[in-house]
């Protein structure tokens, strides 16, 4: 079983977990943490076409350092974001340097890469930023995405634009993945220079 943990360091969900082997590296690490990356998106834009409720659950997949769940937690005052990682290092990072800045709203965990230990039916946004070119199966993650999500949830995903970074991931594919997990209503935001943002609720 694995611990979901809050600031107090008290158990707040539990669910099964599969160990990734992943090798942390700590240039990586400032790299993700890097503010600049927080520029490349106009998250009002994009929060403004998603209409989330005033007291939204959010789930960061793929969270890396938690820079996204503290922005996104910032502009939207009363929701709360559970941080998913599959590394043990970026949890015990968010854990030592994101939580407290945020009070009882950031609870993070870890995570297999296909599967989010969280109930059926928790969540109103799942968003994931620049991870879906790393996924070896996206619509496999994107299936226990659609699980997550309340009726009315929907599915932020944010990745590299072809042509923008070594490592990208083409539009078409997302949006075949995002049908394949029985997502509706895909649509794509301009909200990026350098990636491609889609949006799609629970079918």
């Amino acid at each position: 079983m694995i611990k979901i943990i809050n600031k107090d360091n008290n158990l707040i969900d539990e669910g099964v977990l599969k160990m990734s082997i992943h090798k942390f590296d700590v240039k990586k690490l400032e790299k993700l943490n890097n503010p600049e990356r927080l520029n490349m998106l106009d998250l009002n834009k994009i929060i403004t076409e998603l209409d989330l409720p005033t007291k939204s659950t959010l789930v960061d997949i793929g969270a890396g350092t938690g820079i996204f769940s503290e922005k996104l937690l910032n502009l939207i005052p009363d929701s709360s974001c559970y941080a998913f990682d599959i590394s043990e290092e970026m949890i015990e990072w968010m854990k030592l340097n994101r939580i407290n800045n945020l009070e009882s709203r950031l609870n993070v965990g870890l995570m297999d890469e296909n599967k989010i230990p969280l109930k059926d039916d928790k969540a109103d946004l799942a968003f994931m930023i620049t991870l879906h070119h790393e996924l070896e199966n996206g619509g496999e993650l994107l299936k226990d995405v659609n699980r997550i999500l309340k009726d009315s949830g929907k599915v932020l995903i944010c990745d590299w634009k072809e042509g923008k970074h070594h490592h990208f991931v083409k539009k078409e594919c997302i949006i075949n993945d995002l049908k394949h997990a029985n997502f509706k209503d895909i649509k794509e935001i301009e909200s990026s220079e350098k990636l491609v943002c889609i949006i799609a609720s629970k079918q």
